[in-house]
């Protein structure tokens, strides 16, 4: 489809924004990889983002579609909202239709006091936690504690604040919780959009309610979850903003804790110095989920991870298709070595669940997020 007149039209009606044509969207990834945006906007408030929002909604073919993960179907092609482009792979053709990036990045800090504590948390997730050997990959056990003893606090943040930026900011401001998500080049919306897990937590466990755009609807609605957030539809990887594409994450709002700030600049510290060294940043990080408890008991009599299936069974480990690479560092993990594009990814993810399937009847599902195939 050729969307010259529609991008005519938009930069007519948004004269100050940033909408660009052709846009390459490889550089907007920790991949490196994929091709380009028919339309490119950058969005930076959430008033600008609602506007181009309610603009797109006057035209009658707008109407959602899943299959993107975070698109809305436009006159044969999708809106498609980009986070910080971490855990994602676009494929080499691209991404038909708009794809906005909004950079908004207000925190607010509601100071008044909290009468209950955030203390529910996803149950049954030790699956995803699970590294085989922590001395050589993480070990996230010396370092976990829980909070729930401490004053909370609730804080919103924009969907376009970057994970290190609130983690950096919220310490400075004496307020714990986001330590957990160190190392992680998420944004808000994309950590909400994933329901983002960092060593024994997720991002459910703080999330107390989310204002999202309504692009049925075309109006601003307000998502409360409280306490309860982990059991409404939140799962490993997993959020209800996955089953309705037509909400667009605008903020989420957060408990977290007026903590002990020390510990929790620890945690920041040691858990980058862990991560660095087995997770390289030119990556997308875990490509697959660890397999059910159930399958690795009929396997090998214990919970096994991903990547000790890939590295120990599979011999996987170190594997090359054109630019991408099983890393060395750790095999649950495909790097970009530089020319990879996204058909090499991928033919690197096909070996391994070929194998994973052909040697042990094993499904091992796909973490990575694809966007535009």
């Amino acid at each position: 489809m050729d969307y010259t007149g529609l991008y005519l039209l938009l930069k007519k009606q948004f004269p100050n924004l940033k909408i660009e044509k052709d846009f390459p969207l490889a550089p907007l990834t920790t991949l490196n990889i994929g091709g380009p945006a028919d339309i490119f906007i950058e969005t930076k408030t959430n008033d600008e983002l609602v506007n181009i929002l309610k603009f797109l909604g006057q035209f009658p073919a707008l109407s959602t579609s899943p299959t993107t993960g975070a698109g809305e179907e436009l006159e044969n092609g999708f809106v498609t909202m980009l986070g910080n482009g971490s855990g994602i792979l676009i494929a080499d053709a691209g991404i038909r239709g708009i794809t906005i990036k909004n950079t908004a990045k207000t925190i607010t800090i509601h100071y008044q006091s909290s009468s209950n504590n955030q203390s529910t948390k996803l149950k049954n997730n030790s699956t995803h936690r699970l590294e085989n050997e922590p001395q050589k990959y993480l070990n996230f056990g010396s370092l976990d504690y829980d909070e729930t003893g401490y004053p909370t606090v609730d804080v919103t943040l924009d969907a376009g604040v970057l994970m290190p930026q609130a983690i950096t900011f919220l310490l400075n401001q004496g307020i714990t919780g986001l330590q957990w998500f160190a190392y992680i080049p998420a944004s808000i919306g994309g950590a909400t959009w994933y329901n983002l897990h960092g060593g024994s937590y997720h991002f459910a466990d703080y999330i107390q309610s989310a204002e999202v755009f309504d692009l049925k609807e075309l109006q601003i609605k307000h998502l409360n979850f409280g306490a309860e957030a982990p059991a409404k539809s939140f799962d490993y990887e997993n959020s209800p903003f996955q089953n309705h594409p037509e909400w667009v994450i605008l903020s989420t709002t957060l408990r977290l804790f007026k903590g002990d700030i020390d510990r929790a600049r620890n945690v920041v510290t040691q858990w980058i110095l862990q991560k660095s060294k087995v997770q390289p940043m030119n990556s997308a990080g875990s490509v697959f989920q660890n397999p059910s408890l159930k399958d690795s008991i009929r396997l090998w009599g214990e919970q096994k991870s991903a990547g000790w299936i890939i590295d120990h069974e599979l011999g996987l480990k170190g594997k090359q298709s054109g630019g991408a690479q099983i890393s060395l560092q750790h095999a649950n993990i495909i790097i970009n070595t530089g020319t990879s594009t996204a058909a090499d990814y991928l033919s690197l993810v096909k070996e391994v669940q070929t194998k994973a399937k052909q040697r042990f009847n094993l499904d091992l599902k796909m973490e990575v997020k694809t966007l535009g195939m």
